[in-house]
């Protein structure tokens, strides 16, 4: 025996897998411009966004707006006409970068009388060709059209409505050197878990072995359906900490008992199939993916069930399907389910023009959406409207003025459209006058 196992020689494995990749990502955000028709025409003077993405790697993306249009300082006669705004995107923070990153940008500028004449700058040439940043680059780097659009024509044509103006910037980013990396043979494969997903669809459907029937509970007027849905208790609680509790769980239920009966309320009975489909295989067929309706049903039965991986999915795919018709319904759902990422991409995409959300407003979900979640209106109106600043009321002032500073007294003062001139006890006494003292 110890002769074989010196002289034995290791079987043949398989070898690694290498990988290969170039690392990139595709960002968008949006920038509200309120008050635009304020904005200096001096040339050069801008005003610059917040941060409106960044990448883990650290570099952030901002736009800037030069409403007086652009010309480099160090042009001594200008190469961009007086009457054009130019507009920039700009990368900051990219000093720690450790390699070469390239990047294009497109920027687009709502037209908020009519989307289809949305205005985009970003050629084909920058699209291909990209810009590249290295922890080398002058911070004052910026990518974009000095002849961005013909200032005369922002307000004109629809760009700017009651003084706002709407921007968007689309960028891909991406490392143009390639990183590999070996992936050790005993992983995971994805032909080792497709065929899993495919065993476990193939024990669903041939019910071998369950202990627990499910039926939908909406069904034809609201009876219990009476096709049973076969499935195992095991595998059902592992993928739900419902289902977990329901069946093993420490407080008795009477769905603990073996081949007990679960009545899936709220389901009809092509969503409790589908259910069933994603906690076996974690996949759902393509055409339902495909219908709002049913990613719907799916959201609300994986909330329901704490199945948090079909909640992302389903998150994902309708915040990325945002339409004038689902709009309204969709805001309504994530906020009775309480799910922010859809109520947040759906109140930003109503509000992004007048001209959308006046779409939106004729459709049968909207005035739903009126009746049955009014505060839900409201909110939509404050994020159209900004709020004027309200002066400050006379109890808000501080009890003891005289251990205040002159410059805090002063504060106080401008704060209530007081006078701020005098000296200190001028100050108190006139601040004492605004509380009726």
């Amino acid at each position: 025996l110890n002769s074989l196992r010196r002289t034995r020689r290791p079987s043949a494995m398989a070898q690694d897998a290498v990988t290969s990749q170039i690392l990139q990502y595709q960002r968008s955000g949006r920038w509200r411009i309120e008050g635009a028709g304020c904005l200096s025409l001096k040339p050069n003077a801008y005003i610059e966004s917040d941060t409106l993405f960044d990448i883990p790697e650290g570099p952030r993306f901002v736009l800037r707006l030069y409403i007086g249009g652009y010309n480099p300082p160090e042009q001594p006669v200008p190469l961009i006409p007086s009457e054009y705004a130019s507009v920039f995107a700009a990368c900051k923070g990219y000093g720690s970068l450790k390699t070469p990153m390239m990047w294009t940008a497109r920027i687009v500028c709502t037209n908020q009388a009519d989307e289809n004449r949305n205005f985009a700058q970003g050629s084909l040439a920058e699209l291909w060709k990209g810009m590249e940043l290295t922890a080398k680059t002058p911070e004052h780097f910026q990518l974009g059209q000095p002849q961005f659009i013909e200032r005369s024509k922002l307000a004109s044509d629809g760009f700017i409505v009651n003084g706002t103006l709407l921007f968007q910037l689309e960028a891909k980013i991406w490392f143009p050197d390639v990183r590999s990396s070996q992936v050790p043979a005993g992983e995971p494969f994805a032909a080792a878990a497709l065929a899993f997903s495919g065993d476990l669809a193939r024990l669903l459907k041939s019910r071998a072995g369950s202990d627990v029937v499910l039926r939908a509970g909406v069904q034809n007027g609201g009876e219990t359906s009476p096709e049973p849905i076969p499935a195992h208790r095991s595998l059902l609680a592992a993928r739900s900490p419902v289902f977990q509790q329901m069946f093993f769980g420490a407080t008795g239920m009477a769905e603990a008992a073996a081949c007990s009966e679960v009545c899936l309320s709220d389901m009809d009975h092509p969503t409790a199939s589908l259910f069933l489909e994603f906690l076996y295989t974690g996949k759902v067929e393509a055409k339902s993916w495909a219908d709002d309706d049913a990613v719907c049903h799916l959201l609300v039965a994986g909330h329901k069930y704490e199945v948090n991986s079909l909640v992302e999915a389903c998150v994902s795919r309708l915040t990325s399907s945002l339409n004038e018709e689902n709009a309204a319904e969709l805001l309504m759902m994530a906020d009775l389910l309480g799910i922010t990422q859809i109520r947040d991409a759906a109140l930003e995409y109503m509000c992004a023009s007048t001209a959308r959300l006046a779409a939106i407003q004729s459709t049968e979900a909207f005035d739903r959406l009126g009746q049955q979640r009014p505060q839900l209106a409201l909110q939509i109106m404050k994020k159209l409207v900004v709020p004027a600043k309200r002066p400050a009321e006379s109890h808000d002032l501080p009890e003891d003025l005289s251990s205040k500073t002159v410059v805090q007294l002063k504060q106080l003062c401008s704060d209530r459209g007081l006078p701020t001139s005098g000296n200190k006890q001028a100050l108190i006494d006139r601040l004492k006058a605004s509380r009726g003292e």
